[in-house]
């Protein structure tokens, strides 16, 4: 938070609200919406296409439609990796999975 001093009357201004008063819902819904930031910003300072940068940040945000994301849309096939036969999640897929290690040595 920035404080800027004054010779004027001192007073406080919650700059997430437009009121200027605190609450708990204004910061509830900066930190939800400023949480992912720091981390994925990286991704799209790199000098790779454009489209590498989107998919990249589609599994940083987990909602490739890995076979776990598409059970929790009610979809009624396997979970399991069609690969090795364990449960496919994106960090399985591309990190876990016997095939995803060979393929990134």
């Amino acid at each position: 938070m920035k404080v800027q001093l004054s010779y004027q009357s001192h007073t406080i201004h919650w700059k997430l609200a437009m009121n200027g008063s605190f609450s708990m819902k204004s910061m509830y819904l900066d930190l939800i919406d400023s949480e992912p930031v720091p981390r994925s910003i990286h991704i799209w300072k790199n000098k790779v296409p454009l489209r590498i940068k989107i998919f990249v940040w589609f599994v940083h945000k987990v909602v490739i439609l890995t076979k776990d994301n598409l059970v929790k849309r009610r979809w009624v096939g396997s979970s399991r990796c069609c690969l090795c036969d364990k449960d496919e999640t994106i960090q399985h897929l591309f990190l876990n999975c016997p095939l995803a290690k060979l393929l990134w040595h």
